[in-house]
C-alpha cells in the first residue's frame, strides 16, 4: 500500500474515532452584544477557521416588520426605520443571537427568541390564536420510541406544539431506518435521539430538548415522566411490548394523557389518564395483563398479544401479508415513510387540541388514505368456481331407471335402506365434502357423485371423490352385510356418464365378493372411527400391527401399503407435506376450496352447513390458527403467492410427522377411477381396523392432490413457481416412498397412538342423500 493511501486511511480512522464519541445535540448561542459572548464567539471562530457562517439577519428584520404591519407594503424607507427601531444603536452584527451547530460546524445569525418564536409561527396564525400558542409555549411533551416517534417530534418542533421536548430512545441509526426517519447517510451509527434532538435544534434552537439515550426502563422511567415538572403529554411509539405497558401504568400513576400512532392504516390510539384514571391500559384489549409477566415472555410468546392490540379484524391487508411474513422474508414489521409523516400529523393535530383542552376523548380511531381515496369501482374479486349444477331428482331417476335389474330377489324396506345409507355416510372424504347421493328403486340402489359438492382444485380428475365413494360403498357393504343382506355390485354401470358410480341389486347370494370373516367387527367400528390430529409424543407400534394393517389393504386386488419410521424419512416428509399444504392453500382455486368449502368458522357455521371442518377440530395451535384467519383473505394470499412468501407454512406439517409412529401410503398400479374406488374400500377398512386397534388415524393427503397435475396433466393450472418447487418435491418424495410415476397414490396417512378426539365432523341429514323413487 502506498504511503499515501496509508495517510488517508489513518486519517479516516482518526475521523471516525472521533465522530463516533460525538452526542452533542445542543447548539451553542452567542449573544454578542455582551463582552463575554463576543470573547467566546472569538474563539471559537480562531479555534475552528472551517466553520460556516450564515447570516441572513436583514431577510428576517423584512420578515418580522411584515408579520408586525401585514397592512402596510414593505418599501425601503418602512424597513430603514423599523429596522433602525429593532436594532437600539446596535450594530446588525450585534442584533440577535449566533447558534453555533458543532456537529455541522455552522454559524447562524437568526433573530432573538421572542422574535424568533413570533416570526418562525406567523403563518400559524388563525389556525393557532396567540392566547393558545402562548400556552402550547409553556407544554412539555414525552416521546418513546423514535422511528415514527421522530416524525411526530419534528412536526411538534415545526408547528411549536410545545416549549420543551423529552426524547427516549437507545437505538442509533441503520441504513434500513432510512426508507422513513429523515436524516442523510452520514447519521448512520449515531443515536436516533441525537439526530432527532439535532434537527429540531436546526429548525428551532429555543425549544428545549432533553435526551434519555438508554431509552425507557424501569430505573428511568419515573425521571422522564416527572423531572423539572410532570410531563403535560406522553407519545409511546416503542416497539418493546412490556414498555408500552409500562409507559401506560406510569401515564396512569401520574394522569398523563398518553397517545400511540400505529403506522398503519393511520390507527391513533387515545389513552386519556388525566380525566379517566380508571382507564384500562390499551383499551382493555389486553385486559389486566401484569407488567412482569410480559416483561419475561420471548418475542414469539409476545406475538399473540401484538396482534390482539393491532387487531387482527381491522388491520391492513399488507400488515397482515408482513404479520405472517415476520421472521421469514423480513426481521421487524414495515413502516413506510408516507404512513410515518402521516402519523406524525396526526398525533401533532391530536395532540394540540388535548393540550388546549378542545378534545377530551379516549379511544382508537383511523385516518385510512387507503380506504378514503380509491377507485370507485369495485376490487377484483377472489377466485370463483365454475358453477356445478346439483343433481335432480329427476336426472337420478332417469339414470336409475336405466339400470338392468339382472337378478334381485329381496326388496329391503324402506327403513333398513335407510340404516344401511346412513352407514354409508359416515364414510370419510375428502374435507367432509360427501360428494355421495344414493337413489333407490324396484330392489337396486344407484350411487351417485354429487360434483357441487366436491369439486375443487385437490379433486384431480375426480380422484379424492373416487376414493370418498370408495369408502361410502365399504361401509355400505358392511352394513348391508350386518343386517344379512347379500349385494351385486357394479361400478361405473353408465358408460357415458361418470355421475353414475355403481349400481348395487340386493341378491340372495353374494356375488360381489365373498363375505370377509371380520365384516361384522369392523362394522361395529362405522360410528366410531373418526380423524384423529392430536400432536403427541411417539411412541412405537409393533411390526405384527403394522403387518395386519397392511394385510387389510392386500385383501383387495392390486391394493398395496407401504410404512415408514425411520424419524429422518418422517422429519422429510412433514417438511414435503407442509410445502404441498403451502401451494395448494395460496393457489387461488385451493385457497377457495380450503377456505370456502372446508374450513367452518364457528359451530353455529358447521351445524347449519353440515359438511366441512369446524376449525376446532383441526388442533392447531393459537399461532397456526392466527395464521390461517389472516391468509383466508384471498387478497392477502395473493400478494404471499406474488412475493413466494408465507415460507413459514413449510412447517405446520412437521410435528405431526415427526411425532406419527409410521406414515402409511396407500397405492394402487394404475391411475384409474375404478382402481382409485376399489382402494377407497380397502382404505375404509383398514381405518376401520385401526379403530378396532385403538391406533389413531390421519389422512395427510396433501401431495397426492397436486402431484397426479404435474405426473399426468403436465403442471395444469400450476404457476412456474409452483411447478418448479413440486418437481423437487416429488423428487424428494420418491426418495422415501420409492416407485415410478405410473402407479396411482391413493391415501398418505399418519398413524399414532393418542386420547379420543372430543368434537367429530358432522354429517349432511339423511334426507340430502338418500333418494325413493315417487310412486
Amino acid at each position: 500500500m502506498s504511503s499515501t493511501k496509508s495517510k488517508l486511511l489513518a486519517g479516516i480512522m482518526l475521523k471516525k474515532k472521533s465522530e463516533a464519541n460525538n452526542e452533542i445535540y445542543r447548539p451553542l448561542s452567542f449573544r454578542i452584544s455582551g463582552e463575554e459572548d463576543a470573547k467566546a464567539l472569538h474563539a471559537l471562530l480562531n479555534k475552528n477557521p472551517d466553520i460556516i457562517v450564515f447570516d441572513f439577519i436583514e431577510s428576517q428584520l423584512e420578515d418580522l416588520y411584515k408579520c408586525r404591519h401585514p397592512a402596510i407594503p414593505l418599501n425601503a424607507e418602512n424597513q430603514q426605520k423599523f429596522t433602525k427601531d429593532i436594532l437600539q444603536e446596535k450594530s446588525l452584527e450585534e442584533y440577535g443571537v449566533w447558534i453555533y451547530y458543532a456537529w455541522s460546524k455552522r454559524l447562524v445569525h437568526i433573530l432573538d427568541e421572542k422574535e424568533f418564536i413570533e416570526v418562525r409561527t406567523n403563518r400559524n396564525k388563525h389556525k393557532i390564536t396567540d392566547q393558545e400558542a402562548k400556552l402550547l409555549q409553556a407544554k412539555k411533551i414525552g416521546i418513546i420510541g423514535l422511528s415514527v416517534g421522530q416524525s411526530i417530534a419534528l412536526t411538534f418542533a415545526m408547528e411549536r406544539t410545545c416549549g420543551e421536548l423529552k426524547l427516549a430512545d437507545f437505538d442509533t441509526l441503520e441504513l434500513s431506518n432510512c426508507n422513513r426517519i429523515r436524516t442523510g447517510l452520514h447519521n448512520l451509527g449515531v443515536r436516533k435521539s441525537i439526530i432527532t434532538a439535532r434537527e429540531i435544534a436546526e429548525i428551532d434552537p429555543f425549544i428545549k430538548i432533553t435526551c434519555l439515550n438508554e431509552g425507557i426502563h424501569e430505573n428511568n422511567i419515573d425521571e422522564f415522566f416527572t423531572r423539572d415538572g410532570k410531563l403535560d403529554l406522553v407519545i409511546e411509539e416503542c416497539d418493546s411490548l412490556d414498555i408500552k405497558l409500562l409507559s401506560r401504568i406510569k401515564a396512569k400513576e401520574y394522569r398523563i394523557p398518553l397517545l400511540m400512532d400505529t403506522n398503519d392504516r393511520g390507527m391513533l390510539d387515545i389513552e386519556r389518564y388525566d380525566l379517566e384514571p380508571v382507564y384500562l391500559p390499551f383499551h382493555g384489549m389486553l385486559g389486566e395483563i401484569n407488567y412482569q409477566f410480559l416483561k419475561q415472555l420471548g418475542m414469539a410468546q409476545k406475538v399473540p398479544y401484538l396482534i390482539k392490540l393491532i387487531g387482527l379484524n381491522t388491520a391492513s391487508s399488507r400488515s397482515k401479508v408482513s404479520l405472517i411474513e415476520l421472521g421469514q422474508s423480513i426481521s421487524n414489521f414495515p413502516q413506510l415513510a408516507s404512513s410515518v409523516v402521516l402519523g406524525g400529523a396526526v398525533v401533532a393535530d391530536v395532540s394540540r387540541r388535548i393540550l388546549l383542552n378542545q378534545l377530551s376523548v379516549s379511544g382508537r380511531f383511523y385516518t385510512d388514505i387507503e380506504d378514503n381515496i380509491k377507485d370507485s369501482h369495485l376490487p377484483e374479486p377472489g377466485f370463483i368456481p365454475a358453477p356445478q349444477q346439483q343433481l335432480s331428482y329427476d336426472y337420478m331417476n332417469r339414470s336409475a331407471l336405466k339400470m338392468k335389474n339382472t337378478g334381485s330377489t329381496i326388496y329391503p324396506s324402506k327403513e333398513l335402506i335407510e340404516f344401511i345409507v346412513s352407514d354409508a355416510g359416515l364414510a370419510p372424504s375428502s374435507g367432509n365434502d360427501q360428494p355421495w347421493k344414493w337413489f333407490y328403486t324396484n330392489g337396486c340402489i344407484t350411487l351417485f357423485h354429487e360434483f357441487q359438492r366436491s369439486y375443487s382444485f385437490g379433486d384431480y380428475r375426480n380422484m379424492a371423490s373416487y376414493i370418498s365413494l370408495g369408502a361410502a360403498i365399504e361401509n355400505f357393504v358392511l352394513s348391508a352385510h350386518h343386517y344379512g343382506l347379500h349385494l351385486k355390485l357394479n361400478l361405473f354401470p353408465a358408460k357415458n356418464d361418470q355421475q353414475v358410480i355403481a349400481y348395487i341389486e340386493f341378491t340372495a347370494a353374494d356375488t360381489e365378493e365373498n363375505r370377509k370373516k371380520d365384516d361384522e367387527e369392523l362394522y361395529l367400528f362405522i360410528t366410531m372411527r373418526y380423524t384423529n390430529r392430536k400432536i403427541t409424543g411417539r411412541k412405537n407400534i409393533p411390526p405384527e400391527v403394522l403387518s395386519d394393517l397392511k394385510s387389510v389393504t392386500a385383501s383387495f386386488k392390486d391394493v398395496r401399503t407401504d410404512f415408514i419410521s425411520d424419524p429422518q424419512q418422517l422429519k422429510e416428509l412433514g417438511e414435503i407435506i407442509s410445502a404441498v399444504d403451502r401451494m395448494r392453500i395460496l393457489h387461488p382455486h385451493g385457497h377457495y376450496d380450503f377456505f370456502k368449502r372446508e374450513i367452518r368458522w364457528s359451530a353455529e357455521e358447521m351445524a347449519a352447513k353440515r359438511t366441512g371442518m369446524e376449525i376446532s377440530t383441526l388442533e392447531i395451535p393459537p399461532e397456526g390458527l392466527m395464521a390461517l384467519k389472516i391468509v383466508s383473505d384471498d387478497r392477502i394470499a395473493k400478494v404471499l403467492r406474488d412475493i413466494n412468501g408465507a415460507q413459514a407454512f413449510k412447517n405446520i406439517s412437521v410435528q405431526n410427522t415427526i411425532t406419527a409412529s409410521a406414515m402409511g401410503l396407500v397405492t394402487v398400479p394404475a391411475y384409474s377411477a375404478a382402481d382409485f374406488i376399489n382402494a377407497g374400500r380397502a382404505v375404509q377398512r383398514q381405518w376401520l381396523k385401526a379403530t378396532e386397534l385403538k391406533i389413531a388415524y390421519q389422512p395427510m393427503i396433501g401431495p397426492l392432490y397436486l402431484f397426479p397435475r404435474l405426473i399426468f396433466g403436465d403442471g395444469e393450472g400450476l404457476s412456474e413457481i409452483m411447478l418448479k418447487e413440486l418437481n423437487e418435491l416429488r423428487n424428494s418424495f420418491l426418495e422415501i416412498f420409492p416407485g415410478d410415476n405410473k402407479r396411482g397414490e391413493v391415501f398418505l396417512f399418519r398413524l399414532f397412538i393418542a386420547e379420543d378426539i372430543e368434537q367429530r365432523s358432522l354429517r349432511l341429514p339423511l334426507e340430502d342423500i338418500l333418494f325413493f323413487e315417487k310412486k
